[in-house]
């Protein structure tokens, strides 16, 4: 039994570190192709999907073998789990592997879908029914707003949806916001967020996996939007948003403000939930003019970390499930920075959090998983750094400040649950100095494993040139493992002489409750459904009555259009 779990535990390490290999020395001539299956559109040429293994394939190849290795080794060790489980863990594996090598934009929303139904199946099994339709509602508008994204870029007559072959102005502010939209349904960013999160797991070992099953269509999403930002130019702080005119803006507050006031004027008192966010919108709505697309994206992202803040410090155990959503967000402030530093360093960090997830899973015993919780913080810790020396060099001062403030947000989050995790006082100066080592060796294992890759999909992919002074990363990056991993053992050894955080629990439980955005989609589905079902009546009745008249009507002013 022991030797079938090594073997096991060597090929899901070398599924994660041969992809990162490969990129360094793979030849860049021979790393394209073409897929078997084509497409054509009504009057069109015949389309062939296309794929690259560039340095992002390969760390989303590498990023997905480890998540689909902690999904299988999780999976193995709950009690009582679905027999379709492990085979839907390696559904998703396969699919995002399709997903993360392909460079076209139609394909990739297509193979986007196919992950997104698997990972609904995989999710049927680890959450309750309602969390897991949530989810399917999202990921299903998710792929919806792809498609717009396509298809505002097809009014610019694109040759192709190969992101090589998209021309830089074609890149509209309206695609790239539909597209972000998209990929923050999959990620599952403020205020998308299914899970609703109650104060005992049902099922510990298995509701655990919640993360680990829906990052990997997170993580394919982002890396999506990551190729279609690298057909911009320019720096993505100074991105506009598509224009609104102030009617329509006002038109918008009202919809949101009106619900509200009908509300209060039924109940006798106005409800604070729905008031909040009616008061979040129309803020937003006031300020929509002078905000530009990274400043959308870092509060969504740092509104994701707040919530995720509040959960877990209310609710310790849920943890498990929202440091997912932490590390997407970190990854998306990454995105809204732009600069290739910040970009770098959000995709070292996907890489350190697949596999501390993956190695959280396989070591279990208290020595064990003391060194992976110190190795794994000290990775993360890294990154959030290097993010945060990306940011500096970014251009608008309103998202660098945003961003930095998010940064800092994790990286306190991720400390005070390092305290957590590891609260005990007798530790032997022995275990102390080996986590440590470990932490750093583990940390520059992990830059060197991921150097050529970032090198290589920043440049190309992502499109943007990395300074001068990337000849001194390698010392600069000692330097920042060093001070994070001091920041990590200085986190584990003051936890014990902090005071009690349950006071605190408490009154982030009523923020917790108050914040739930699971209500506000309960809202938008049901609006959306009485709305969808009465047009629908509406044209049913119309047509029965007076179909025929209209389509006389339209007949002869064709005719007499025609003739005038």
């Amino acid at each position: 039994m022991r030797l079938a779990a090594g073997v096991a535990i060597a090929i899901a390490v070398a599924a994660a570190i041969i992809p990162l290999a490969l990129a360094a020395v793979i030849d860049p001539a021979r790393a394209a192709g073409r897929a078997l299956w084509e497409w054509s559109a009504v009057g069109g040429p015949t389309t062939q999907a296309s794929y690259r293994f560039d340095g992002i394939a390969a760390v989303g190849v590498a990023v997905g073998a480890a998540y689909a290795a902690a999904g299988l080794f999780g999976a193995a060790r709950a009690g009582r789990r679905h027999p379709l489980l492990p085979s839907a863990v390696l559904g998703i594996a396969l699919t995002f592997f399709a997903l993360a090598v392909t460079e076209d934009l139609i394909a990739g929303t297509v193979v986007l879908g196919v992950l997104a139904s698997v990972t609904i199946l995989a999710t049927l099994a680890v959450a309750p029914l309602p969390a897991s339709m949530r989810l399917a509602a999202y990921l299903a508008v998710g792929v919806q707003f792809f498609v717009l994204a396509a298809l505002l870029l097809a009014r610019f007559g694109a040759p192709s949806f190969r992101f090589d072959a998209i021309a830089p102005g074609a890149v509209s502010p309206g695609a790239i916001l539909a597209a972000s939209v998209g990929a923050a349904l999959f990620a599952g960013l403020y205020p998308f967020v299914p899970w609703r999160f109650r104060g005992h797991l049902r099922g510990p070992e298995l509701e655990r996996l919640r993360g680990v099953i829906t990052m990997p269509a997170g993580v394919g999403a982002s890396l999506l939007l990551l190729r279609l930002l690298g057909r911009t130019r320019g720096d993505l702080t100074t991105i506009p948003l598509p224009g609104i005119p102030l009617e329509w803006r006002a038109l918008a507050a009202l919809i949101v403000v009106m619900p509200v006031g009908v509300a209060a004027w039924r109940d006798k008192r106005a409800p604070v939930r729905e008031a909040i966010v009616a008061a979040i919108c129309v803020g937003l709505l006031t300020v929509y003019p002078v905000l530009h697309w990274a400043h959308l994206v870092v509060i969504a992202a740092l509104l994701s970390v707040l919530y995720a803040a509040a959960v877990s410090l209310s609710l310790p155990e849920q943890w498990e499930v929202v440091r997912y959503d932490v590390t997407l967000a970190a990854f998306w402030i990454a995105l809204a920075v732009g600069t290739p530093t910040a970009v770098a360093g959000g995709l070292f960090i996907l890489v350190a959090d697949a596999l501390a997830a993956f190695a959280e899973t396989v070591w279990t015993p208290p020595r064990g998983r003391y060194v992976v919780v110190i190795a794994g913080s000290a990775a993360t810790v890294t990154g959030l750094m290097i993010i945060g020396l990306g940011a500096l060099a970014a251009v608008d001062a309103g998202a660098q400040g945003l961003a930095l403030a998010g940064l800092l947000t994790i990286a306190t989050l991720v400390l005070i649950h390092v305290g957590r995790r590891l609260d005990v006082i007798g530790v032997p100066l022995a275990l102390d100095a080996l986590s440590t080592a470990i932490a750093l060796g583990v940390t520059t294992v992990i830059g060197l494993a991921v150097a050529a890759p970032l090198y290589q999909g920043v440049t190309t992919a992502f499109g943007r040139e990395f300074a001068p002074a990337t000849a001194n990363a390698p010392l600069g990056f000692l330097a920042v493992t060093a001070l994070a991993t001091f920041l990590v053992v200085v986190a584990r050894s003051v936890r014990p002489f902090m005071p009690d955080l349950a006071p605190l629990a408490e009154r982030l439980r009523i923020v917790t409750a108050l914040a739930d955005p699971v209500p506000a989609g309960h809202a938008a589905f049901a609006a959306l459904d009485a709305i969808t079902s009465r047009t629908t009546a509406a044209f049913s009745l119309f047509e029965q009555r007076a179909g025929v008249w209209l389509a006389t009507v339209l007949i002869i002013a064709i005719l007499v259009w025609s003739v005038r």
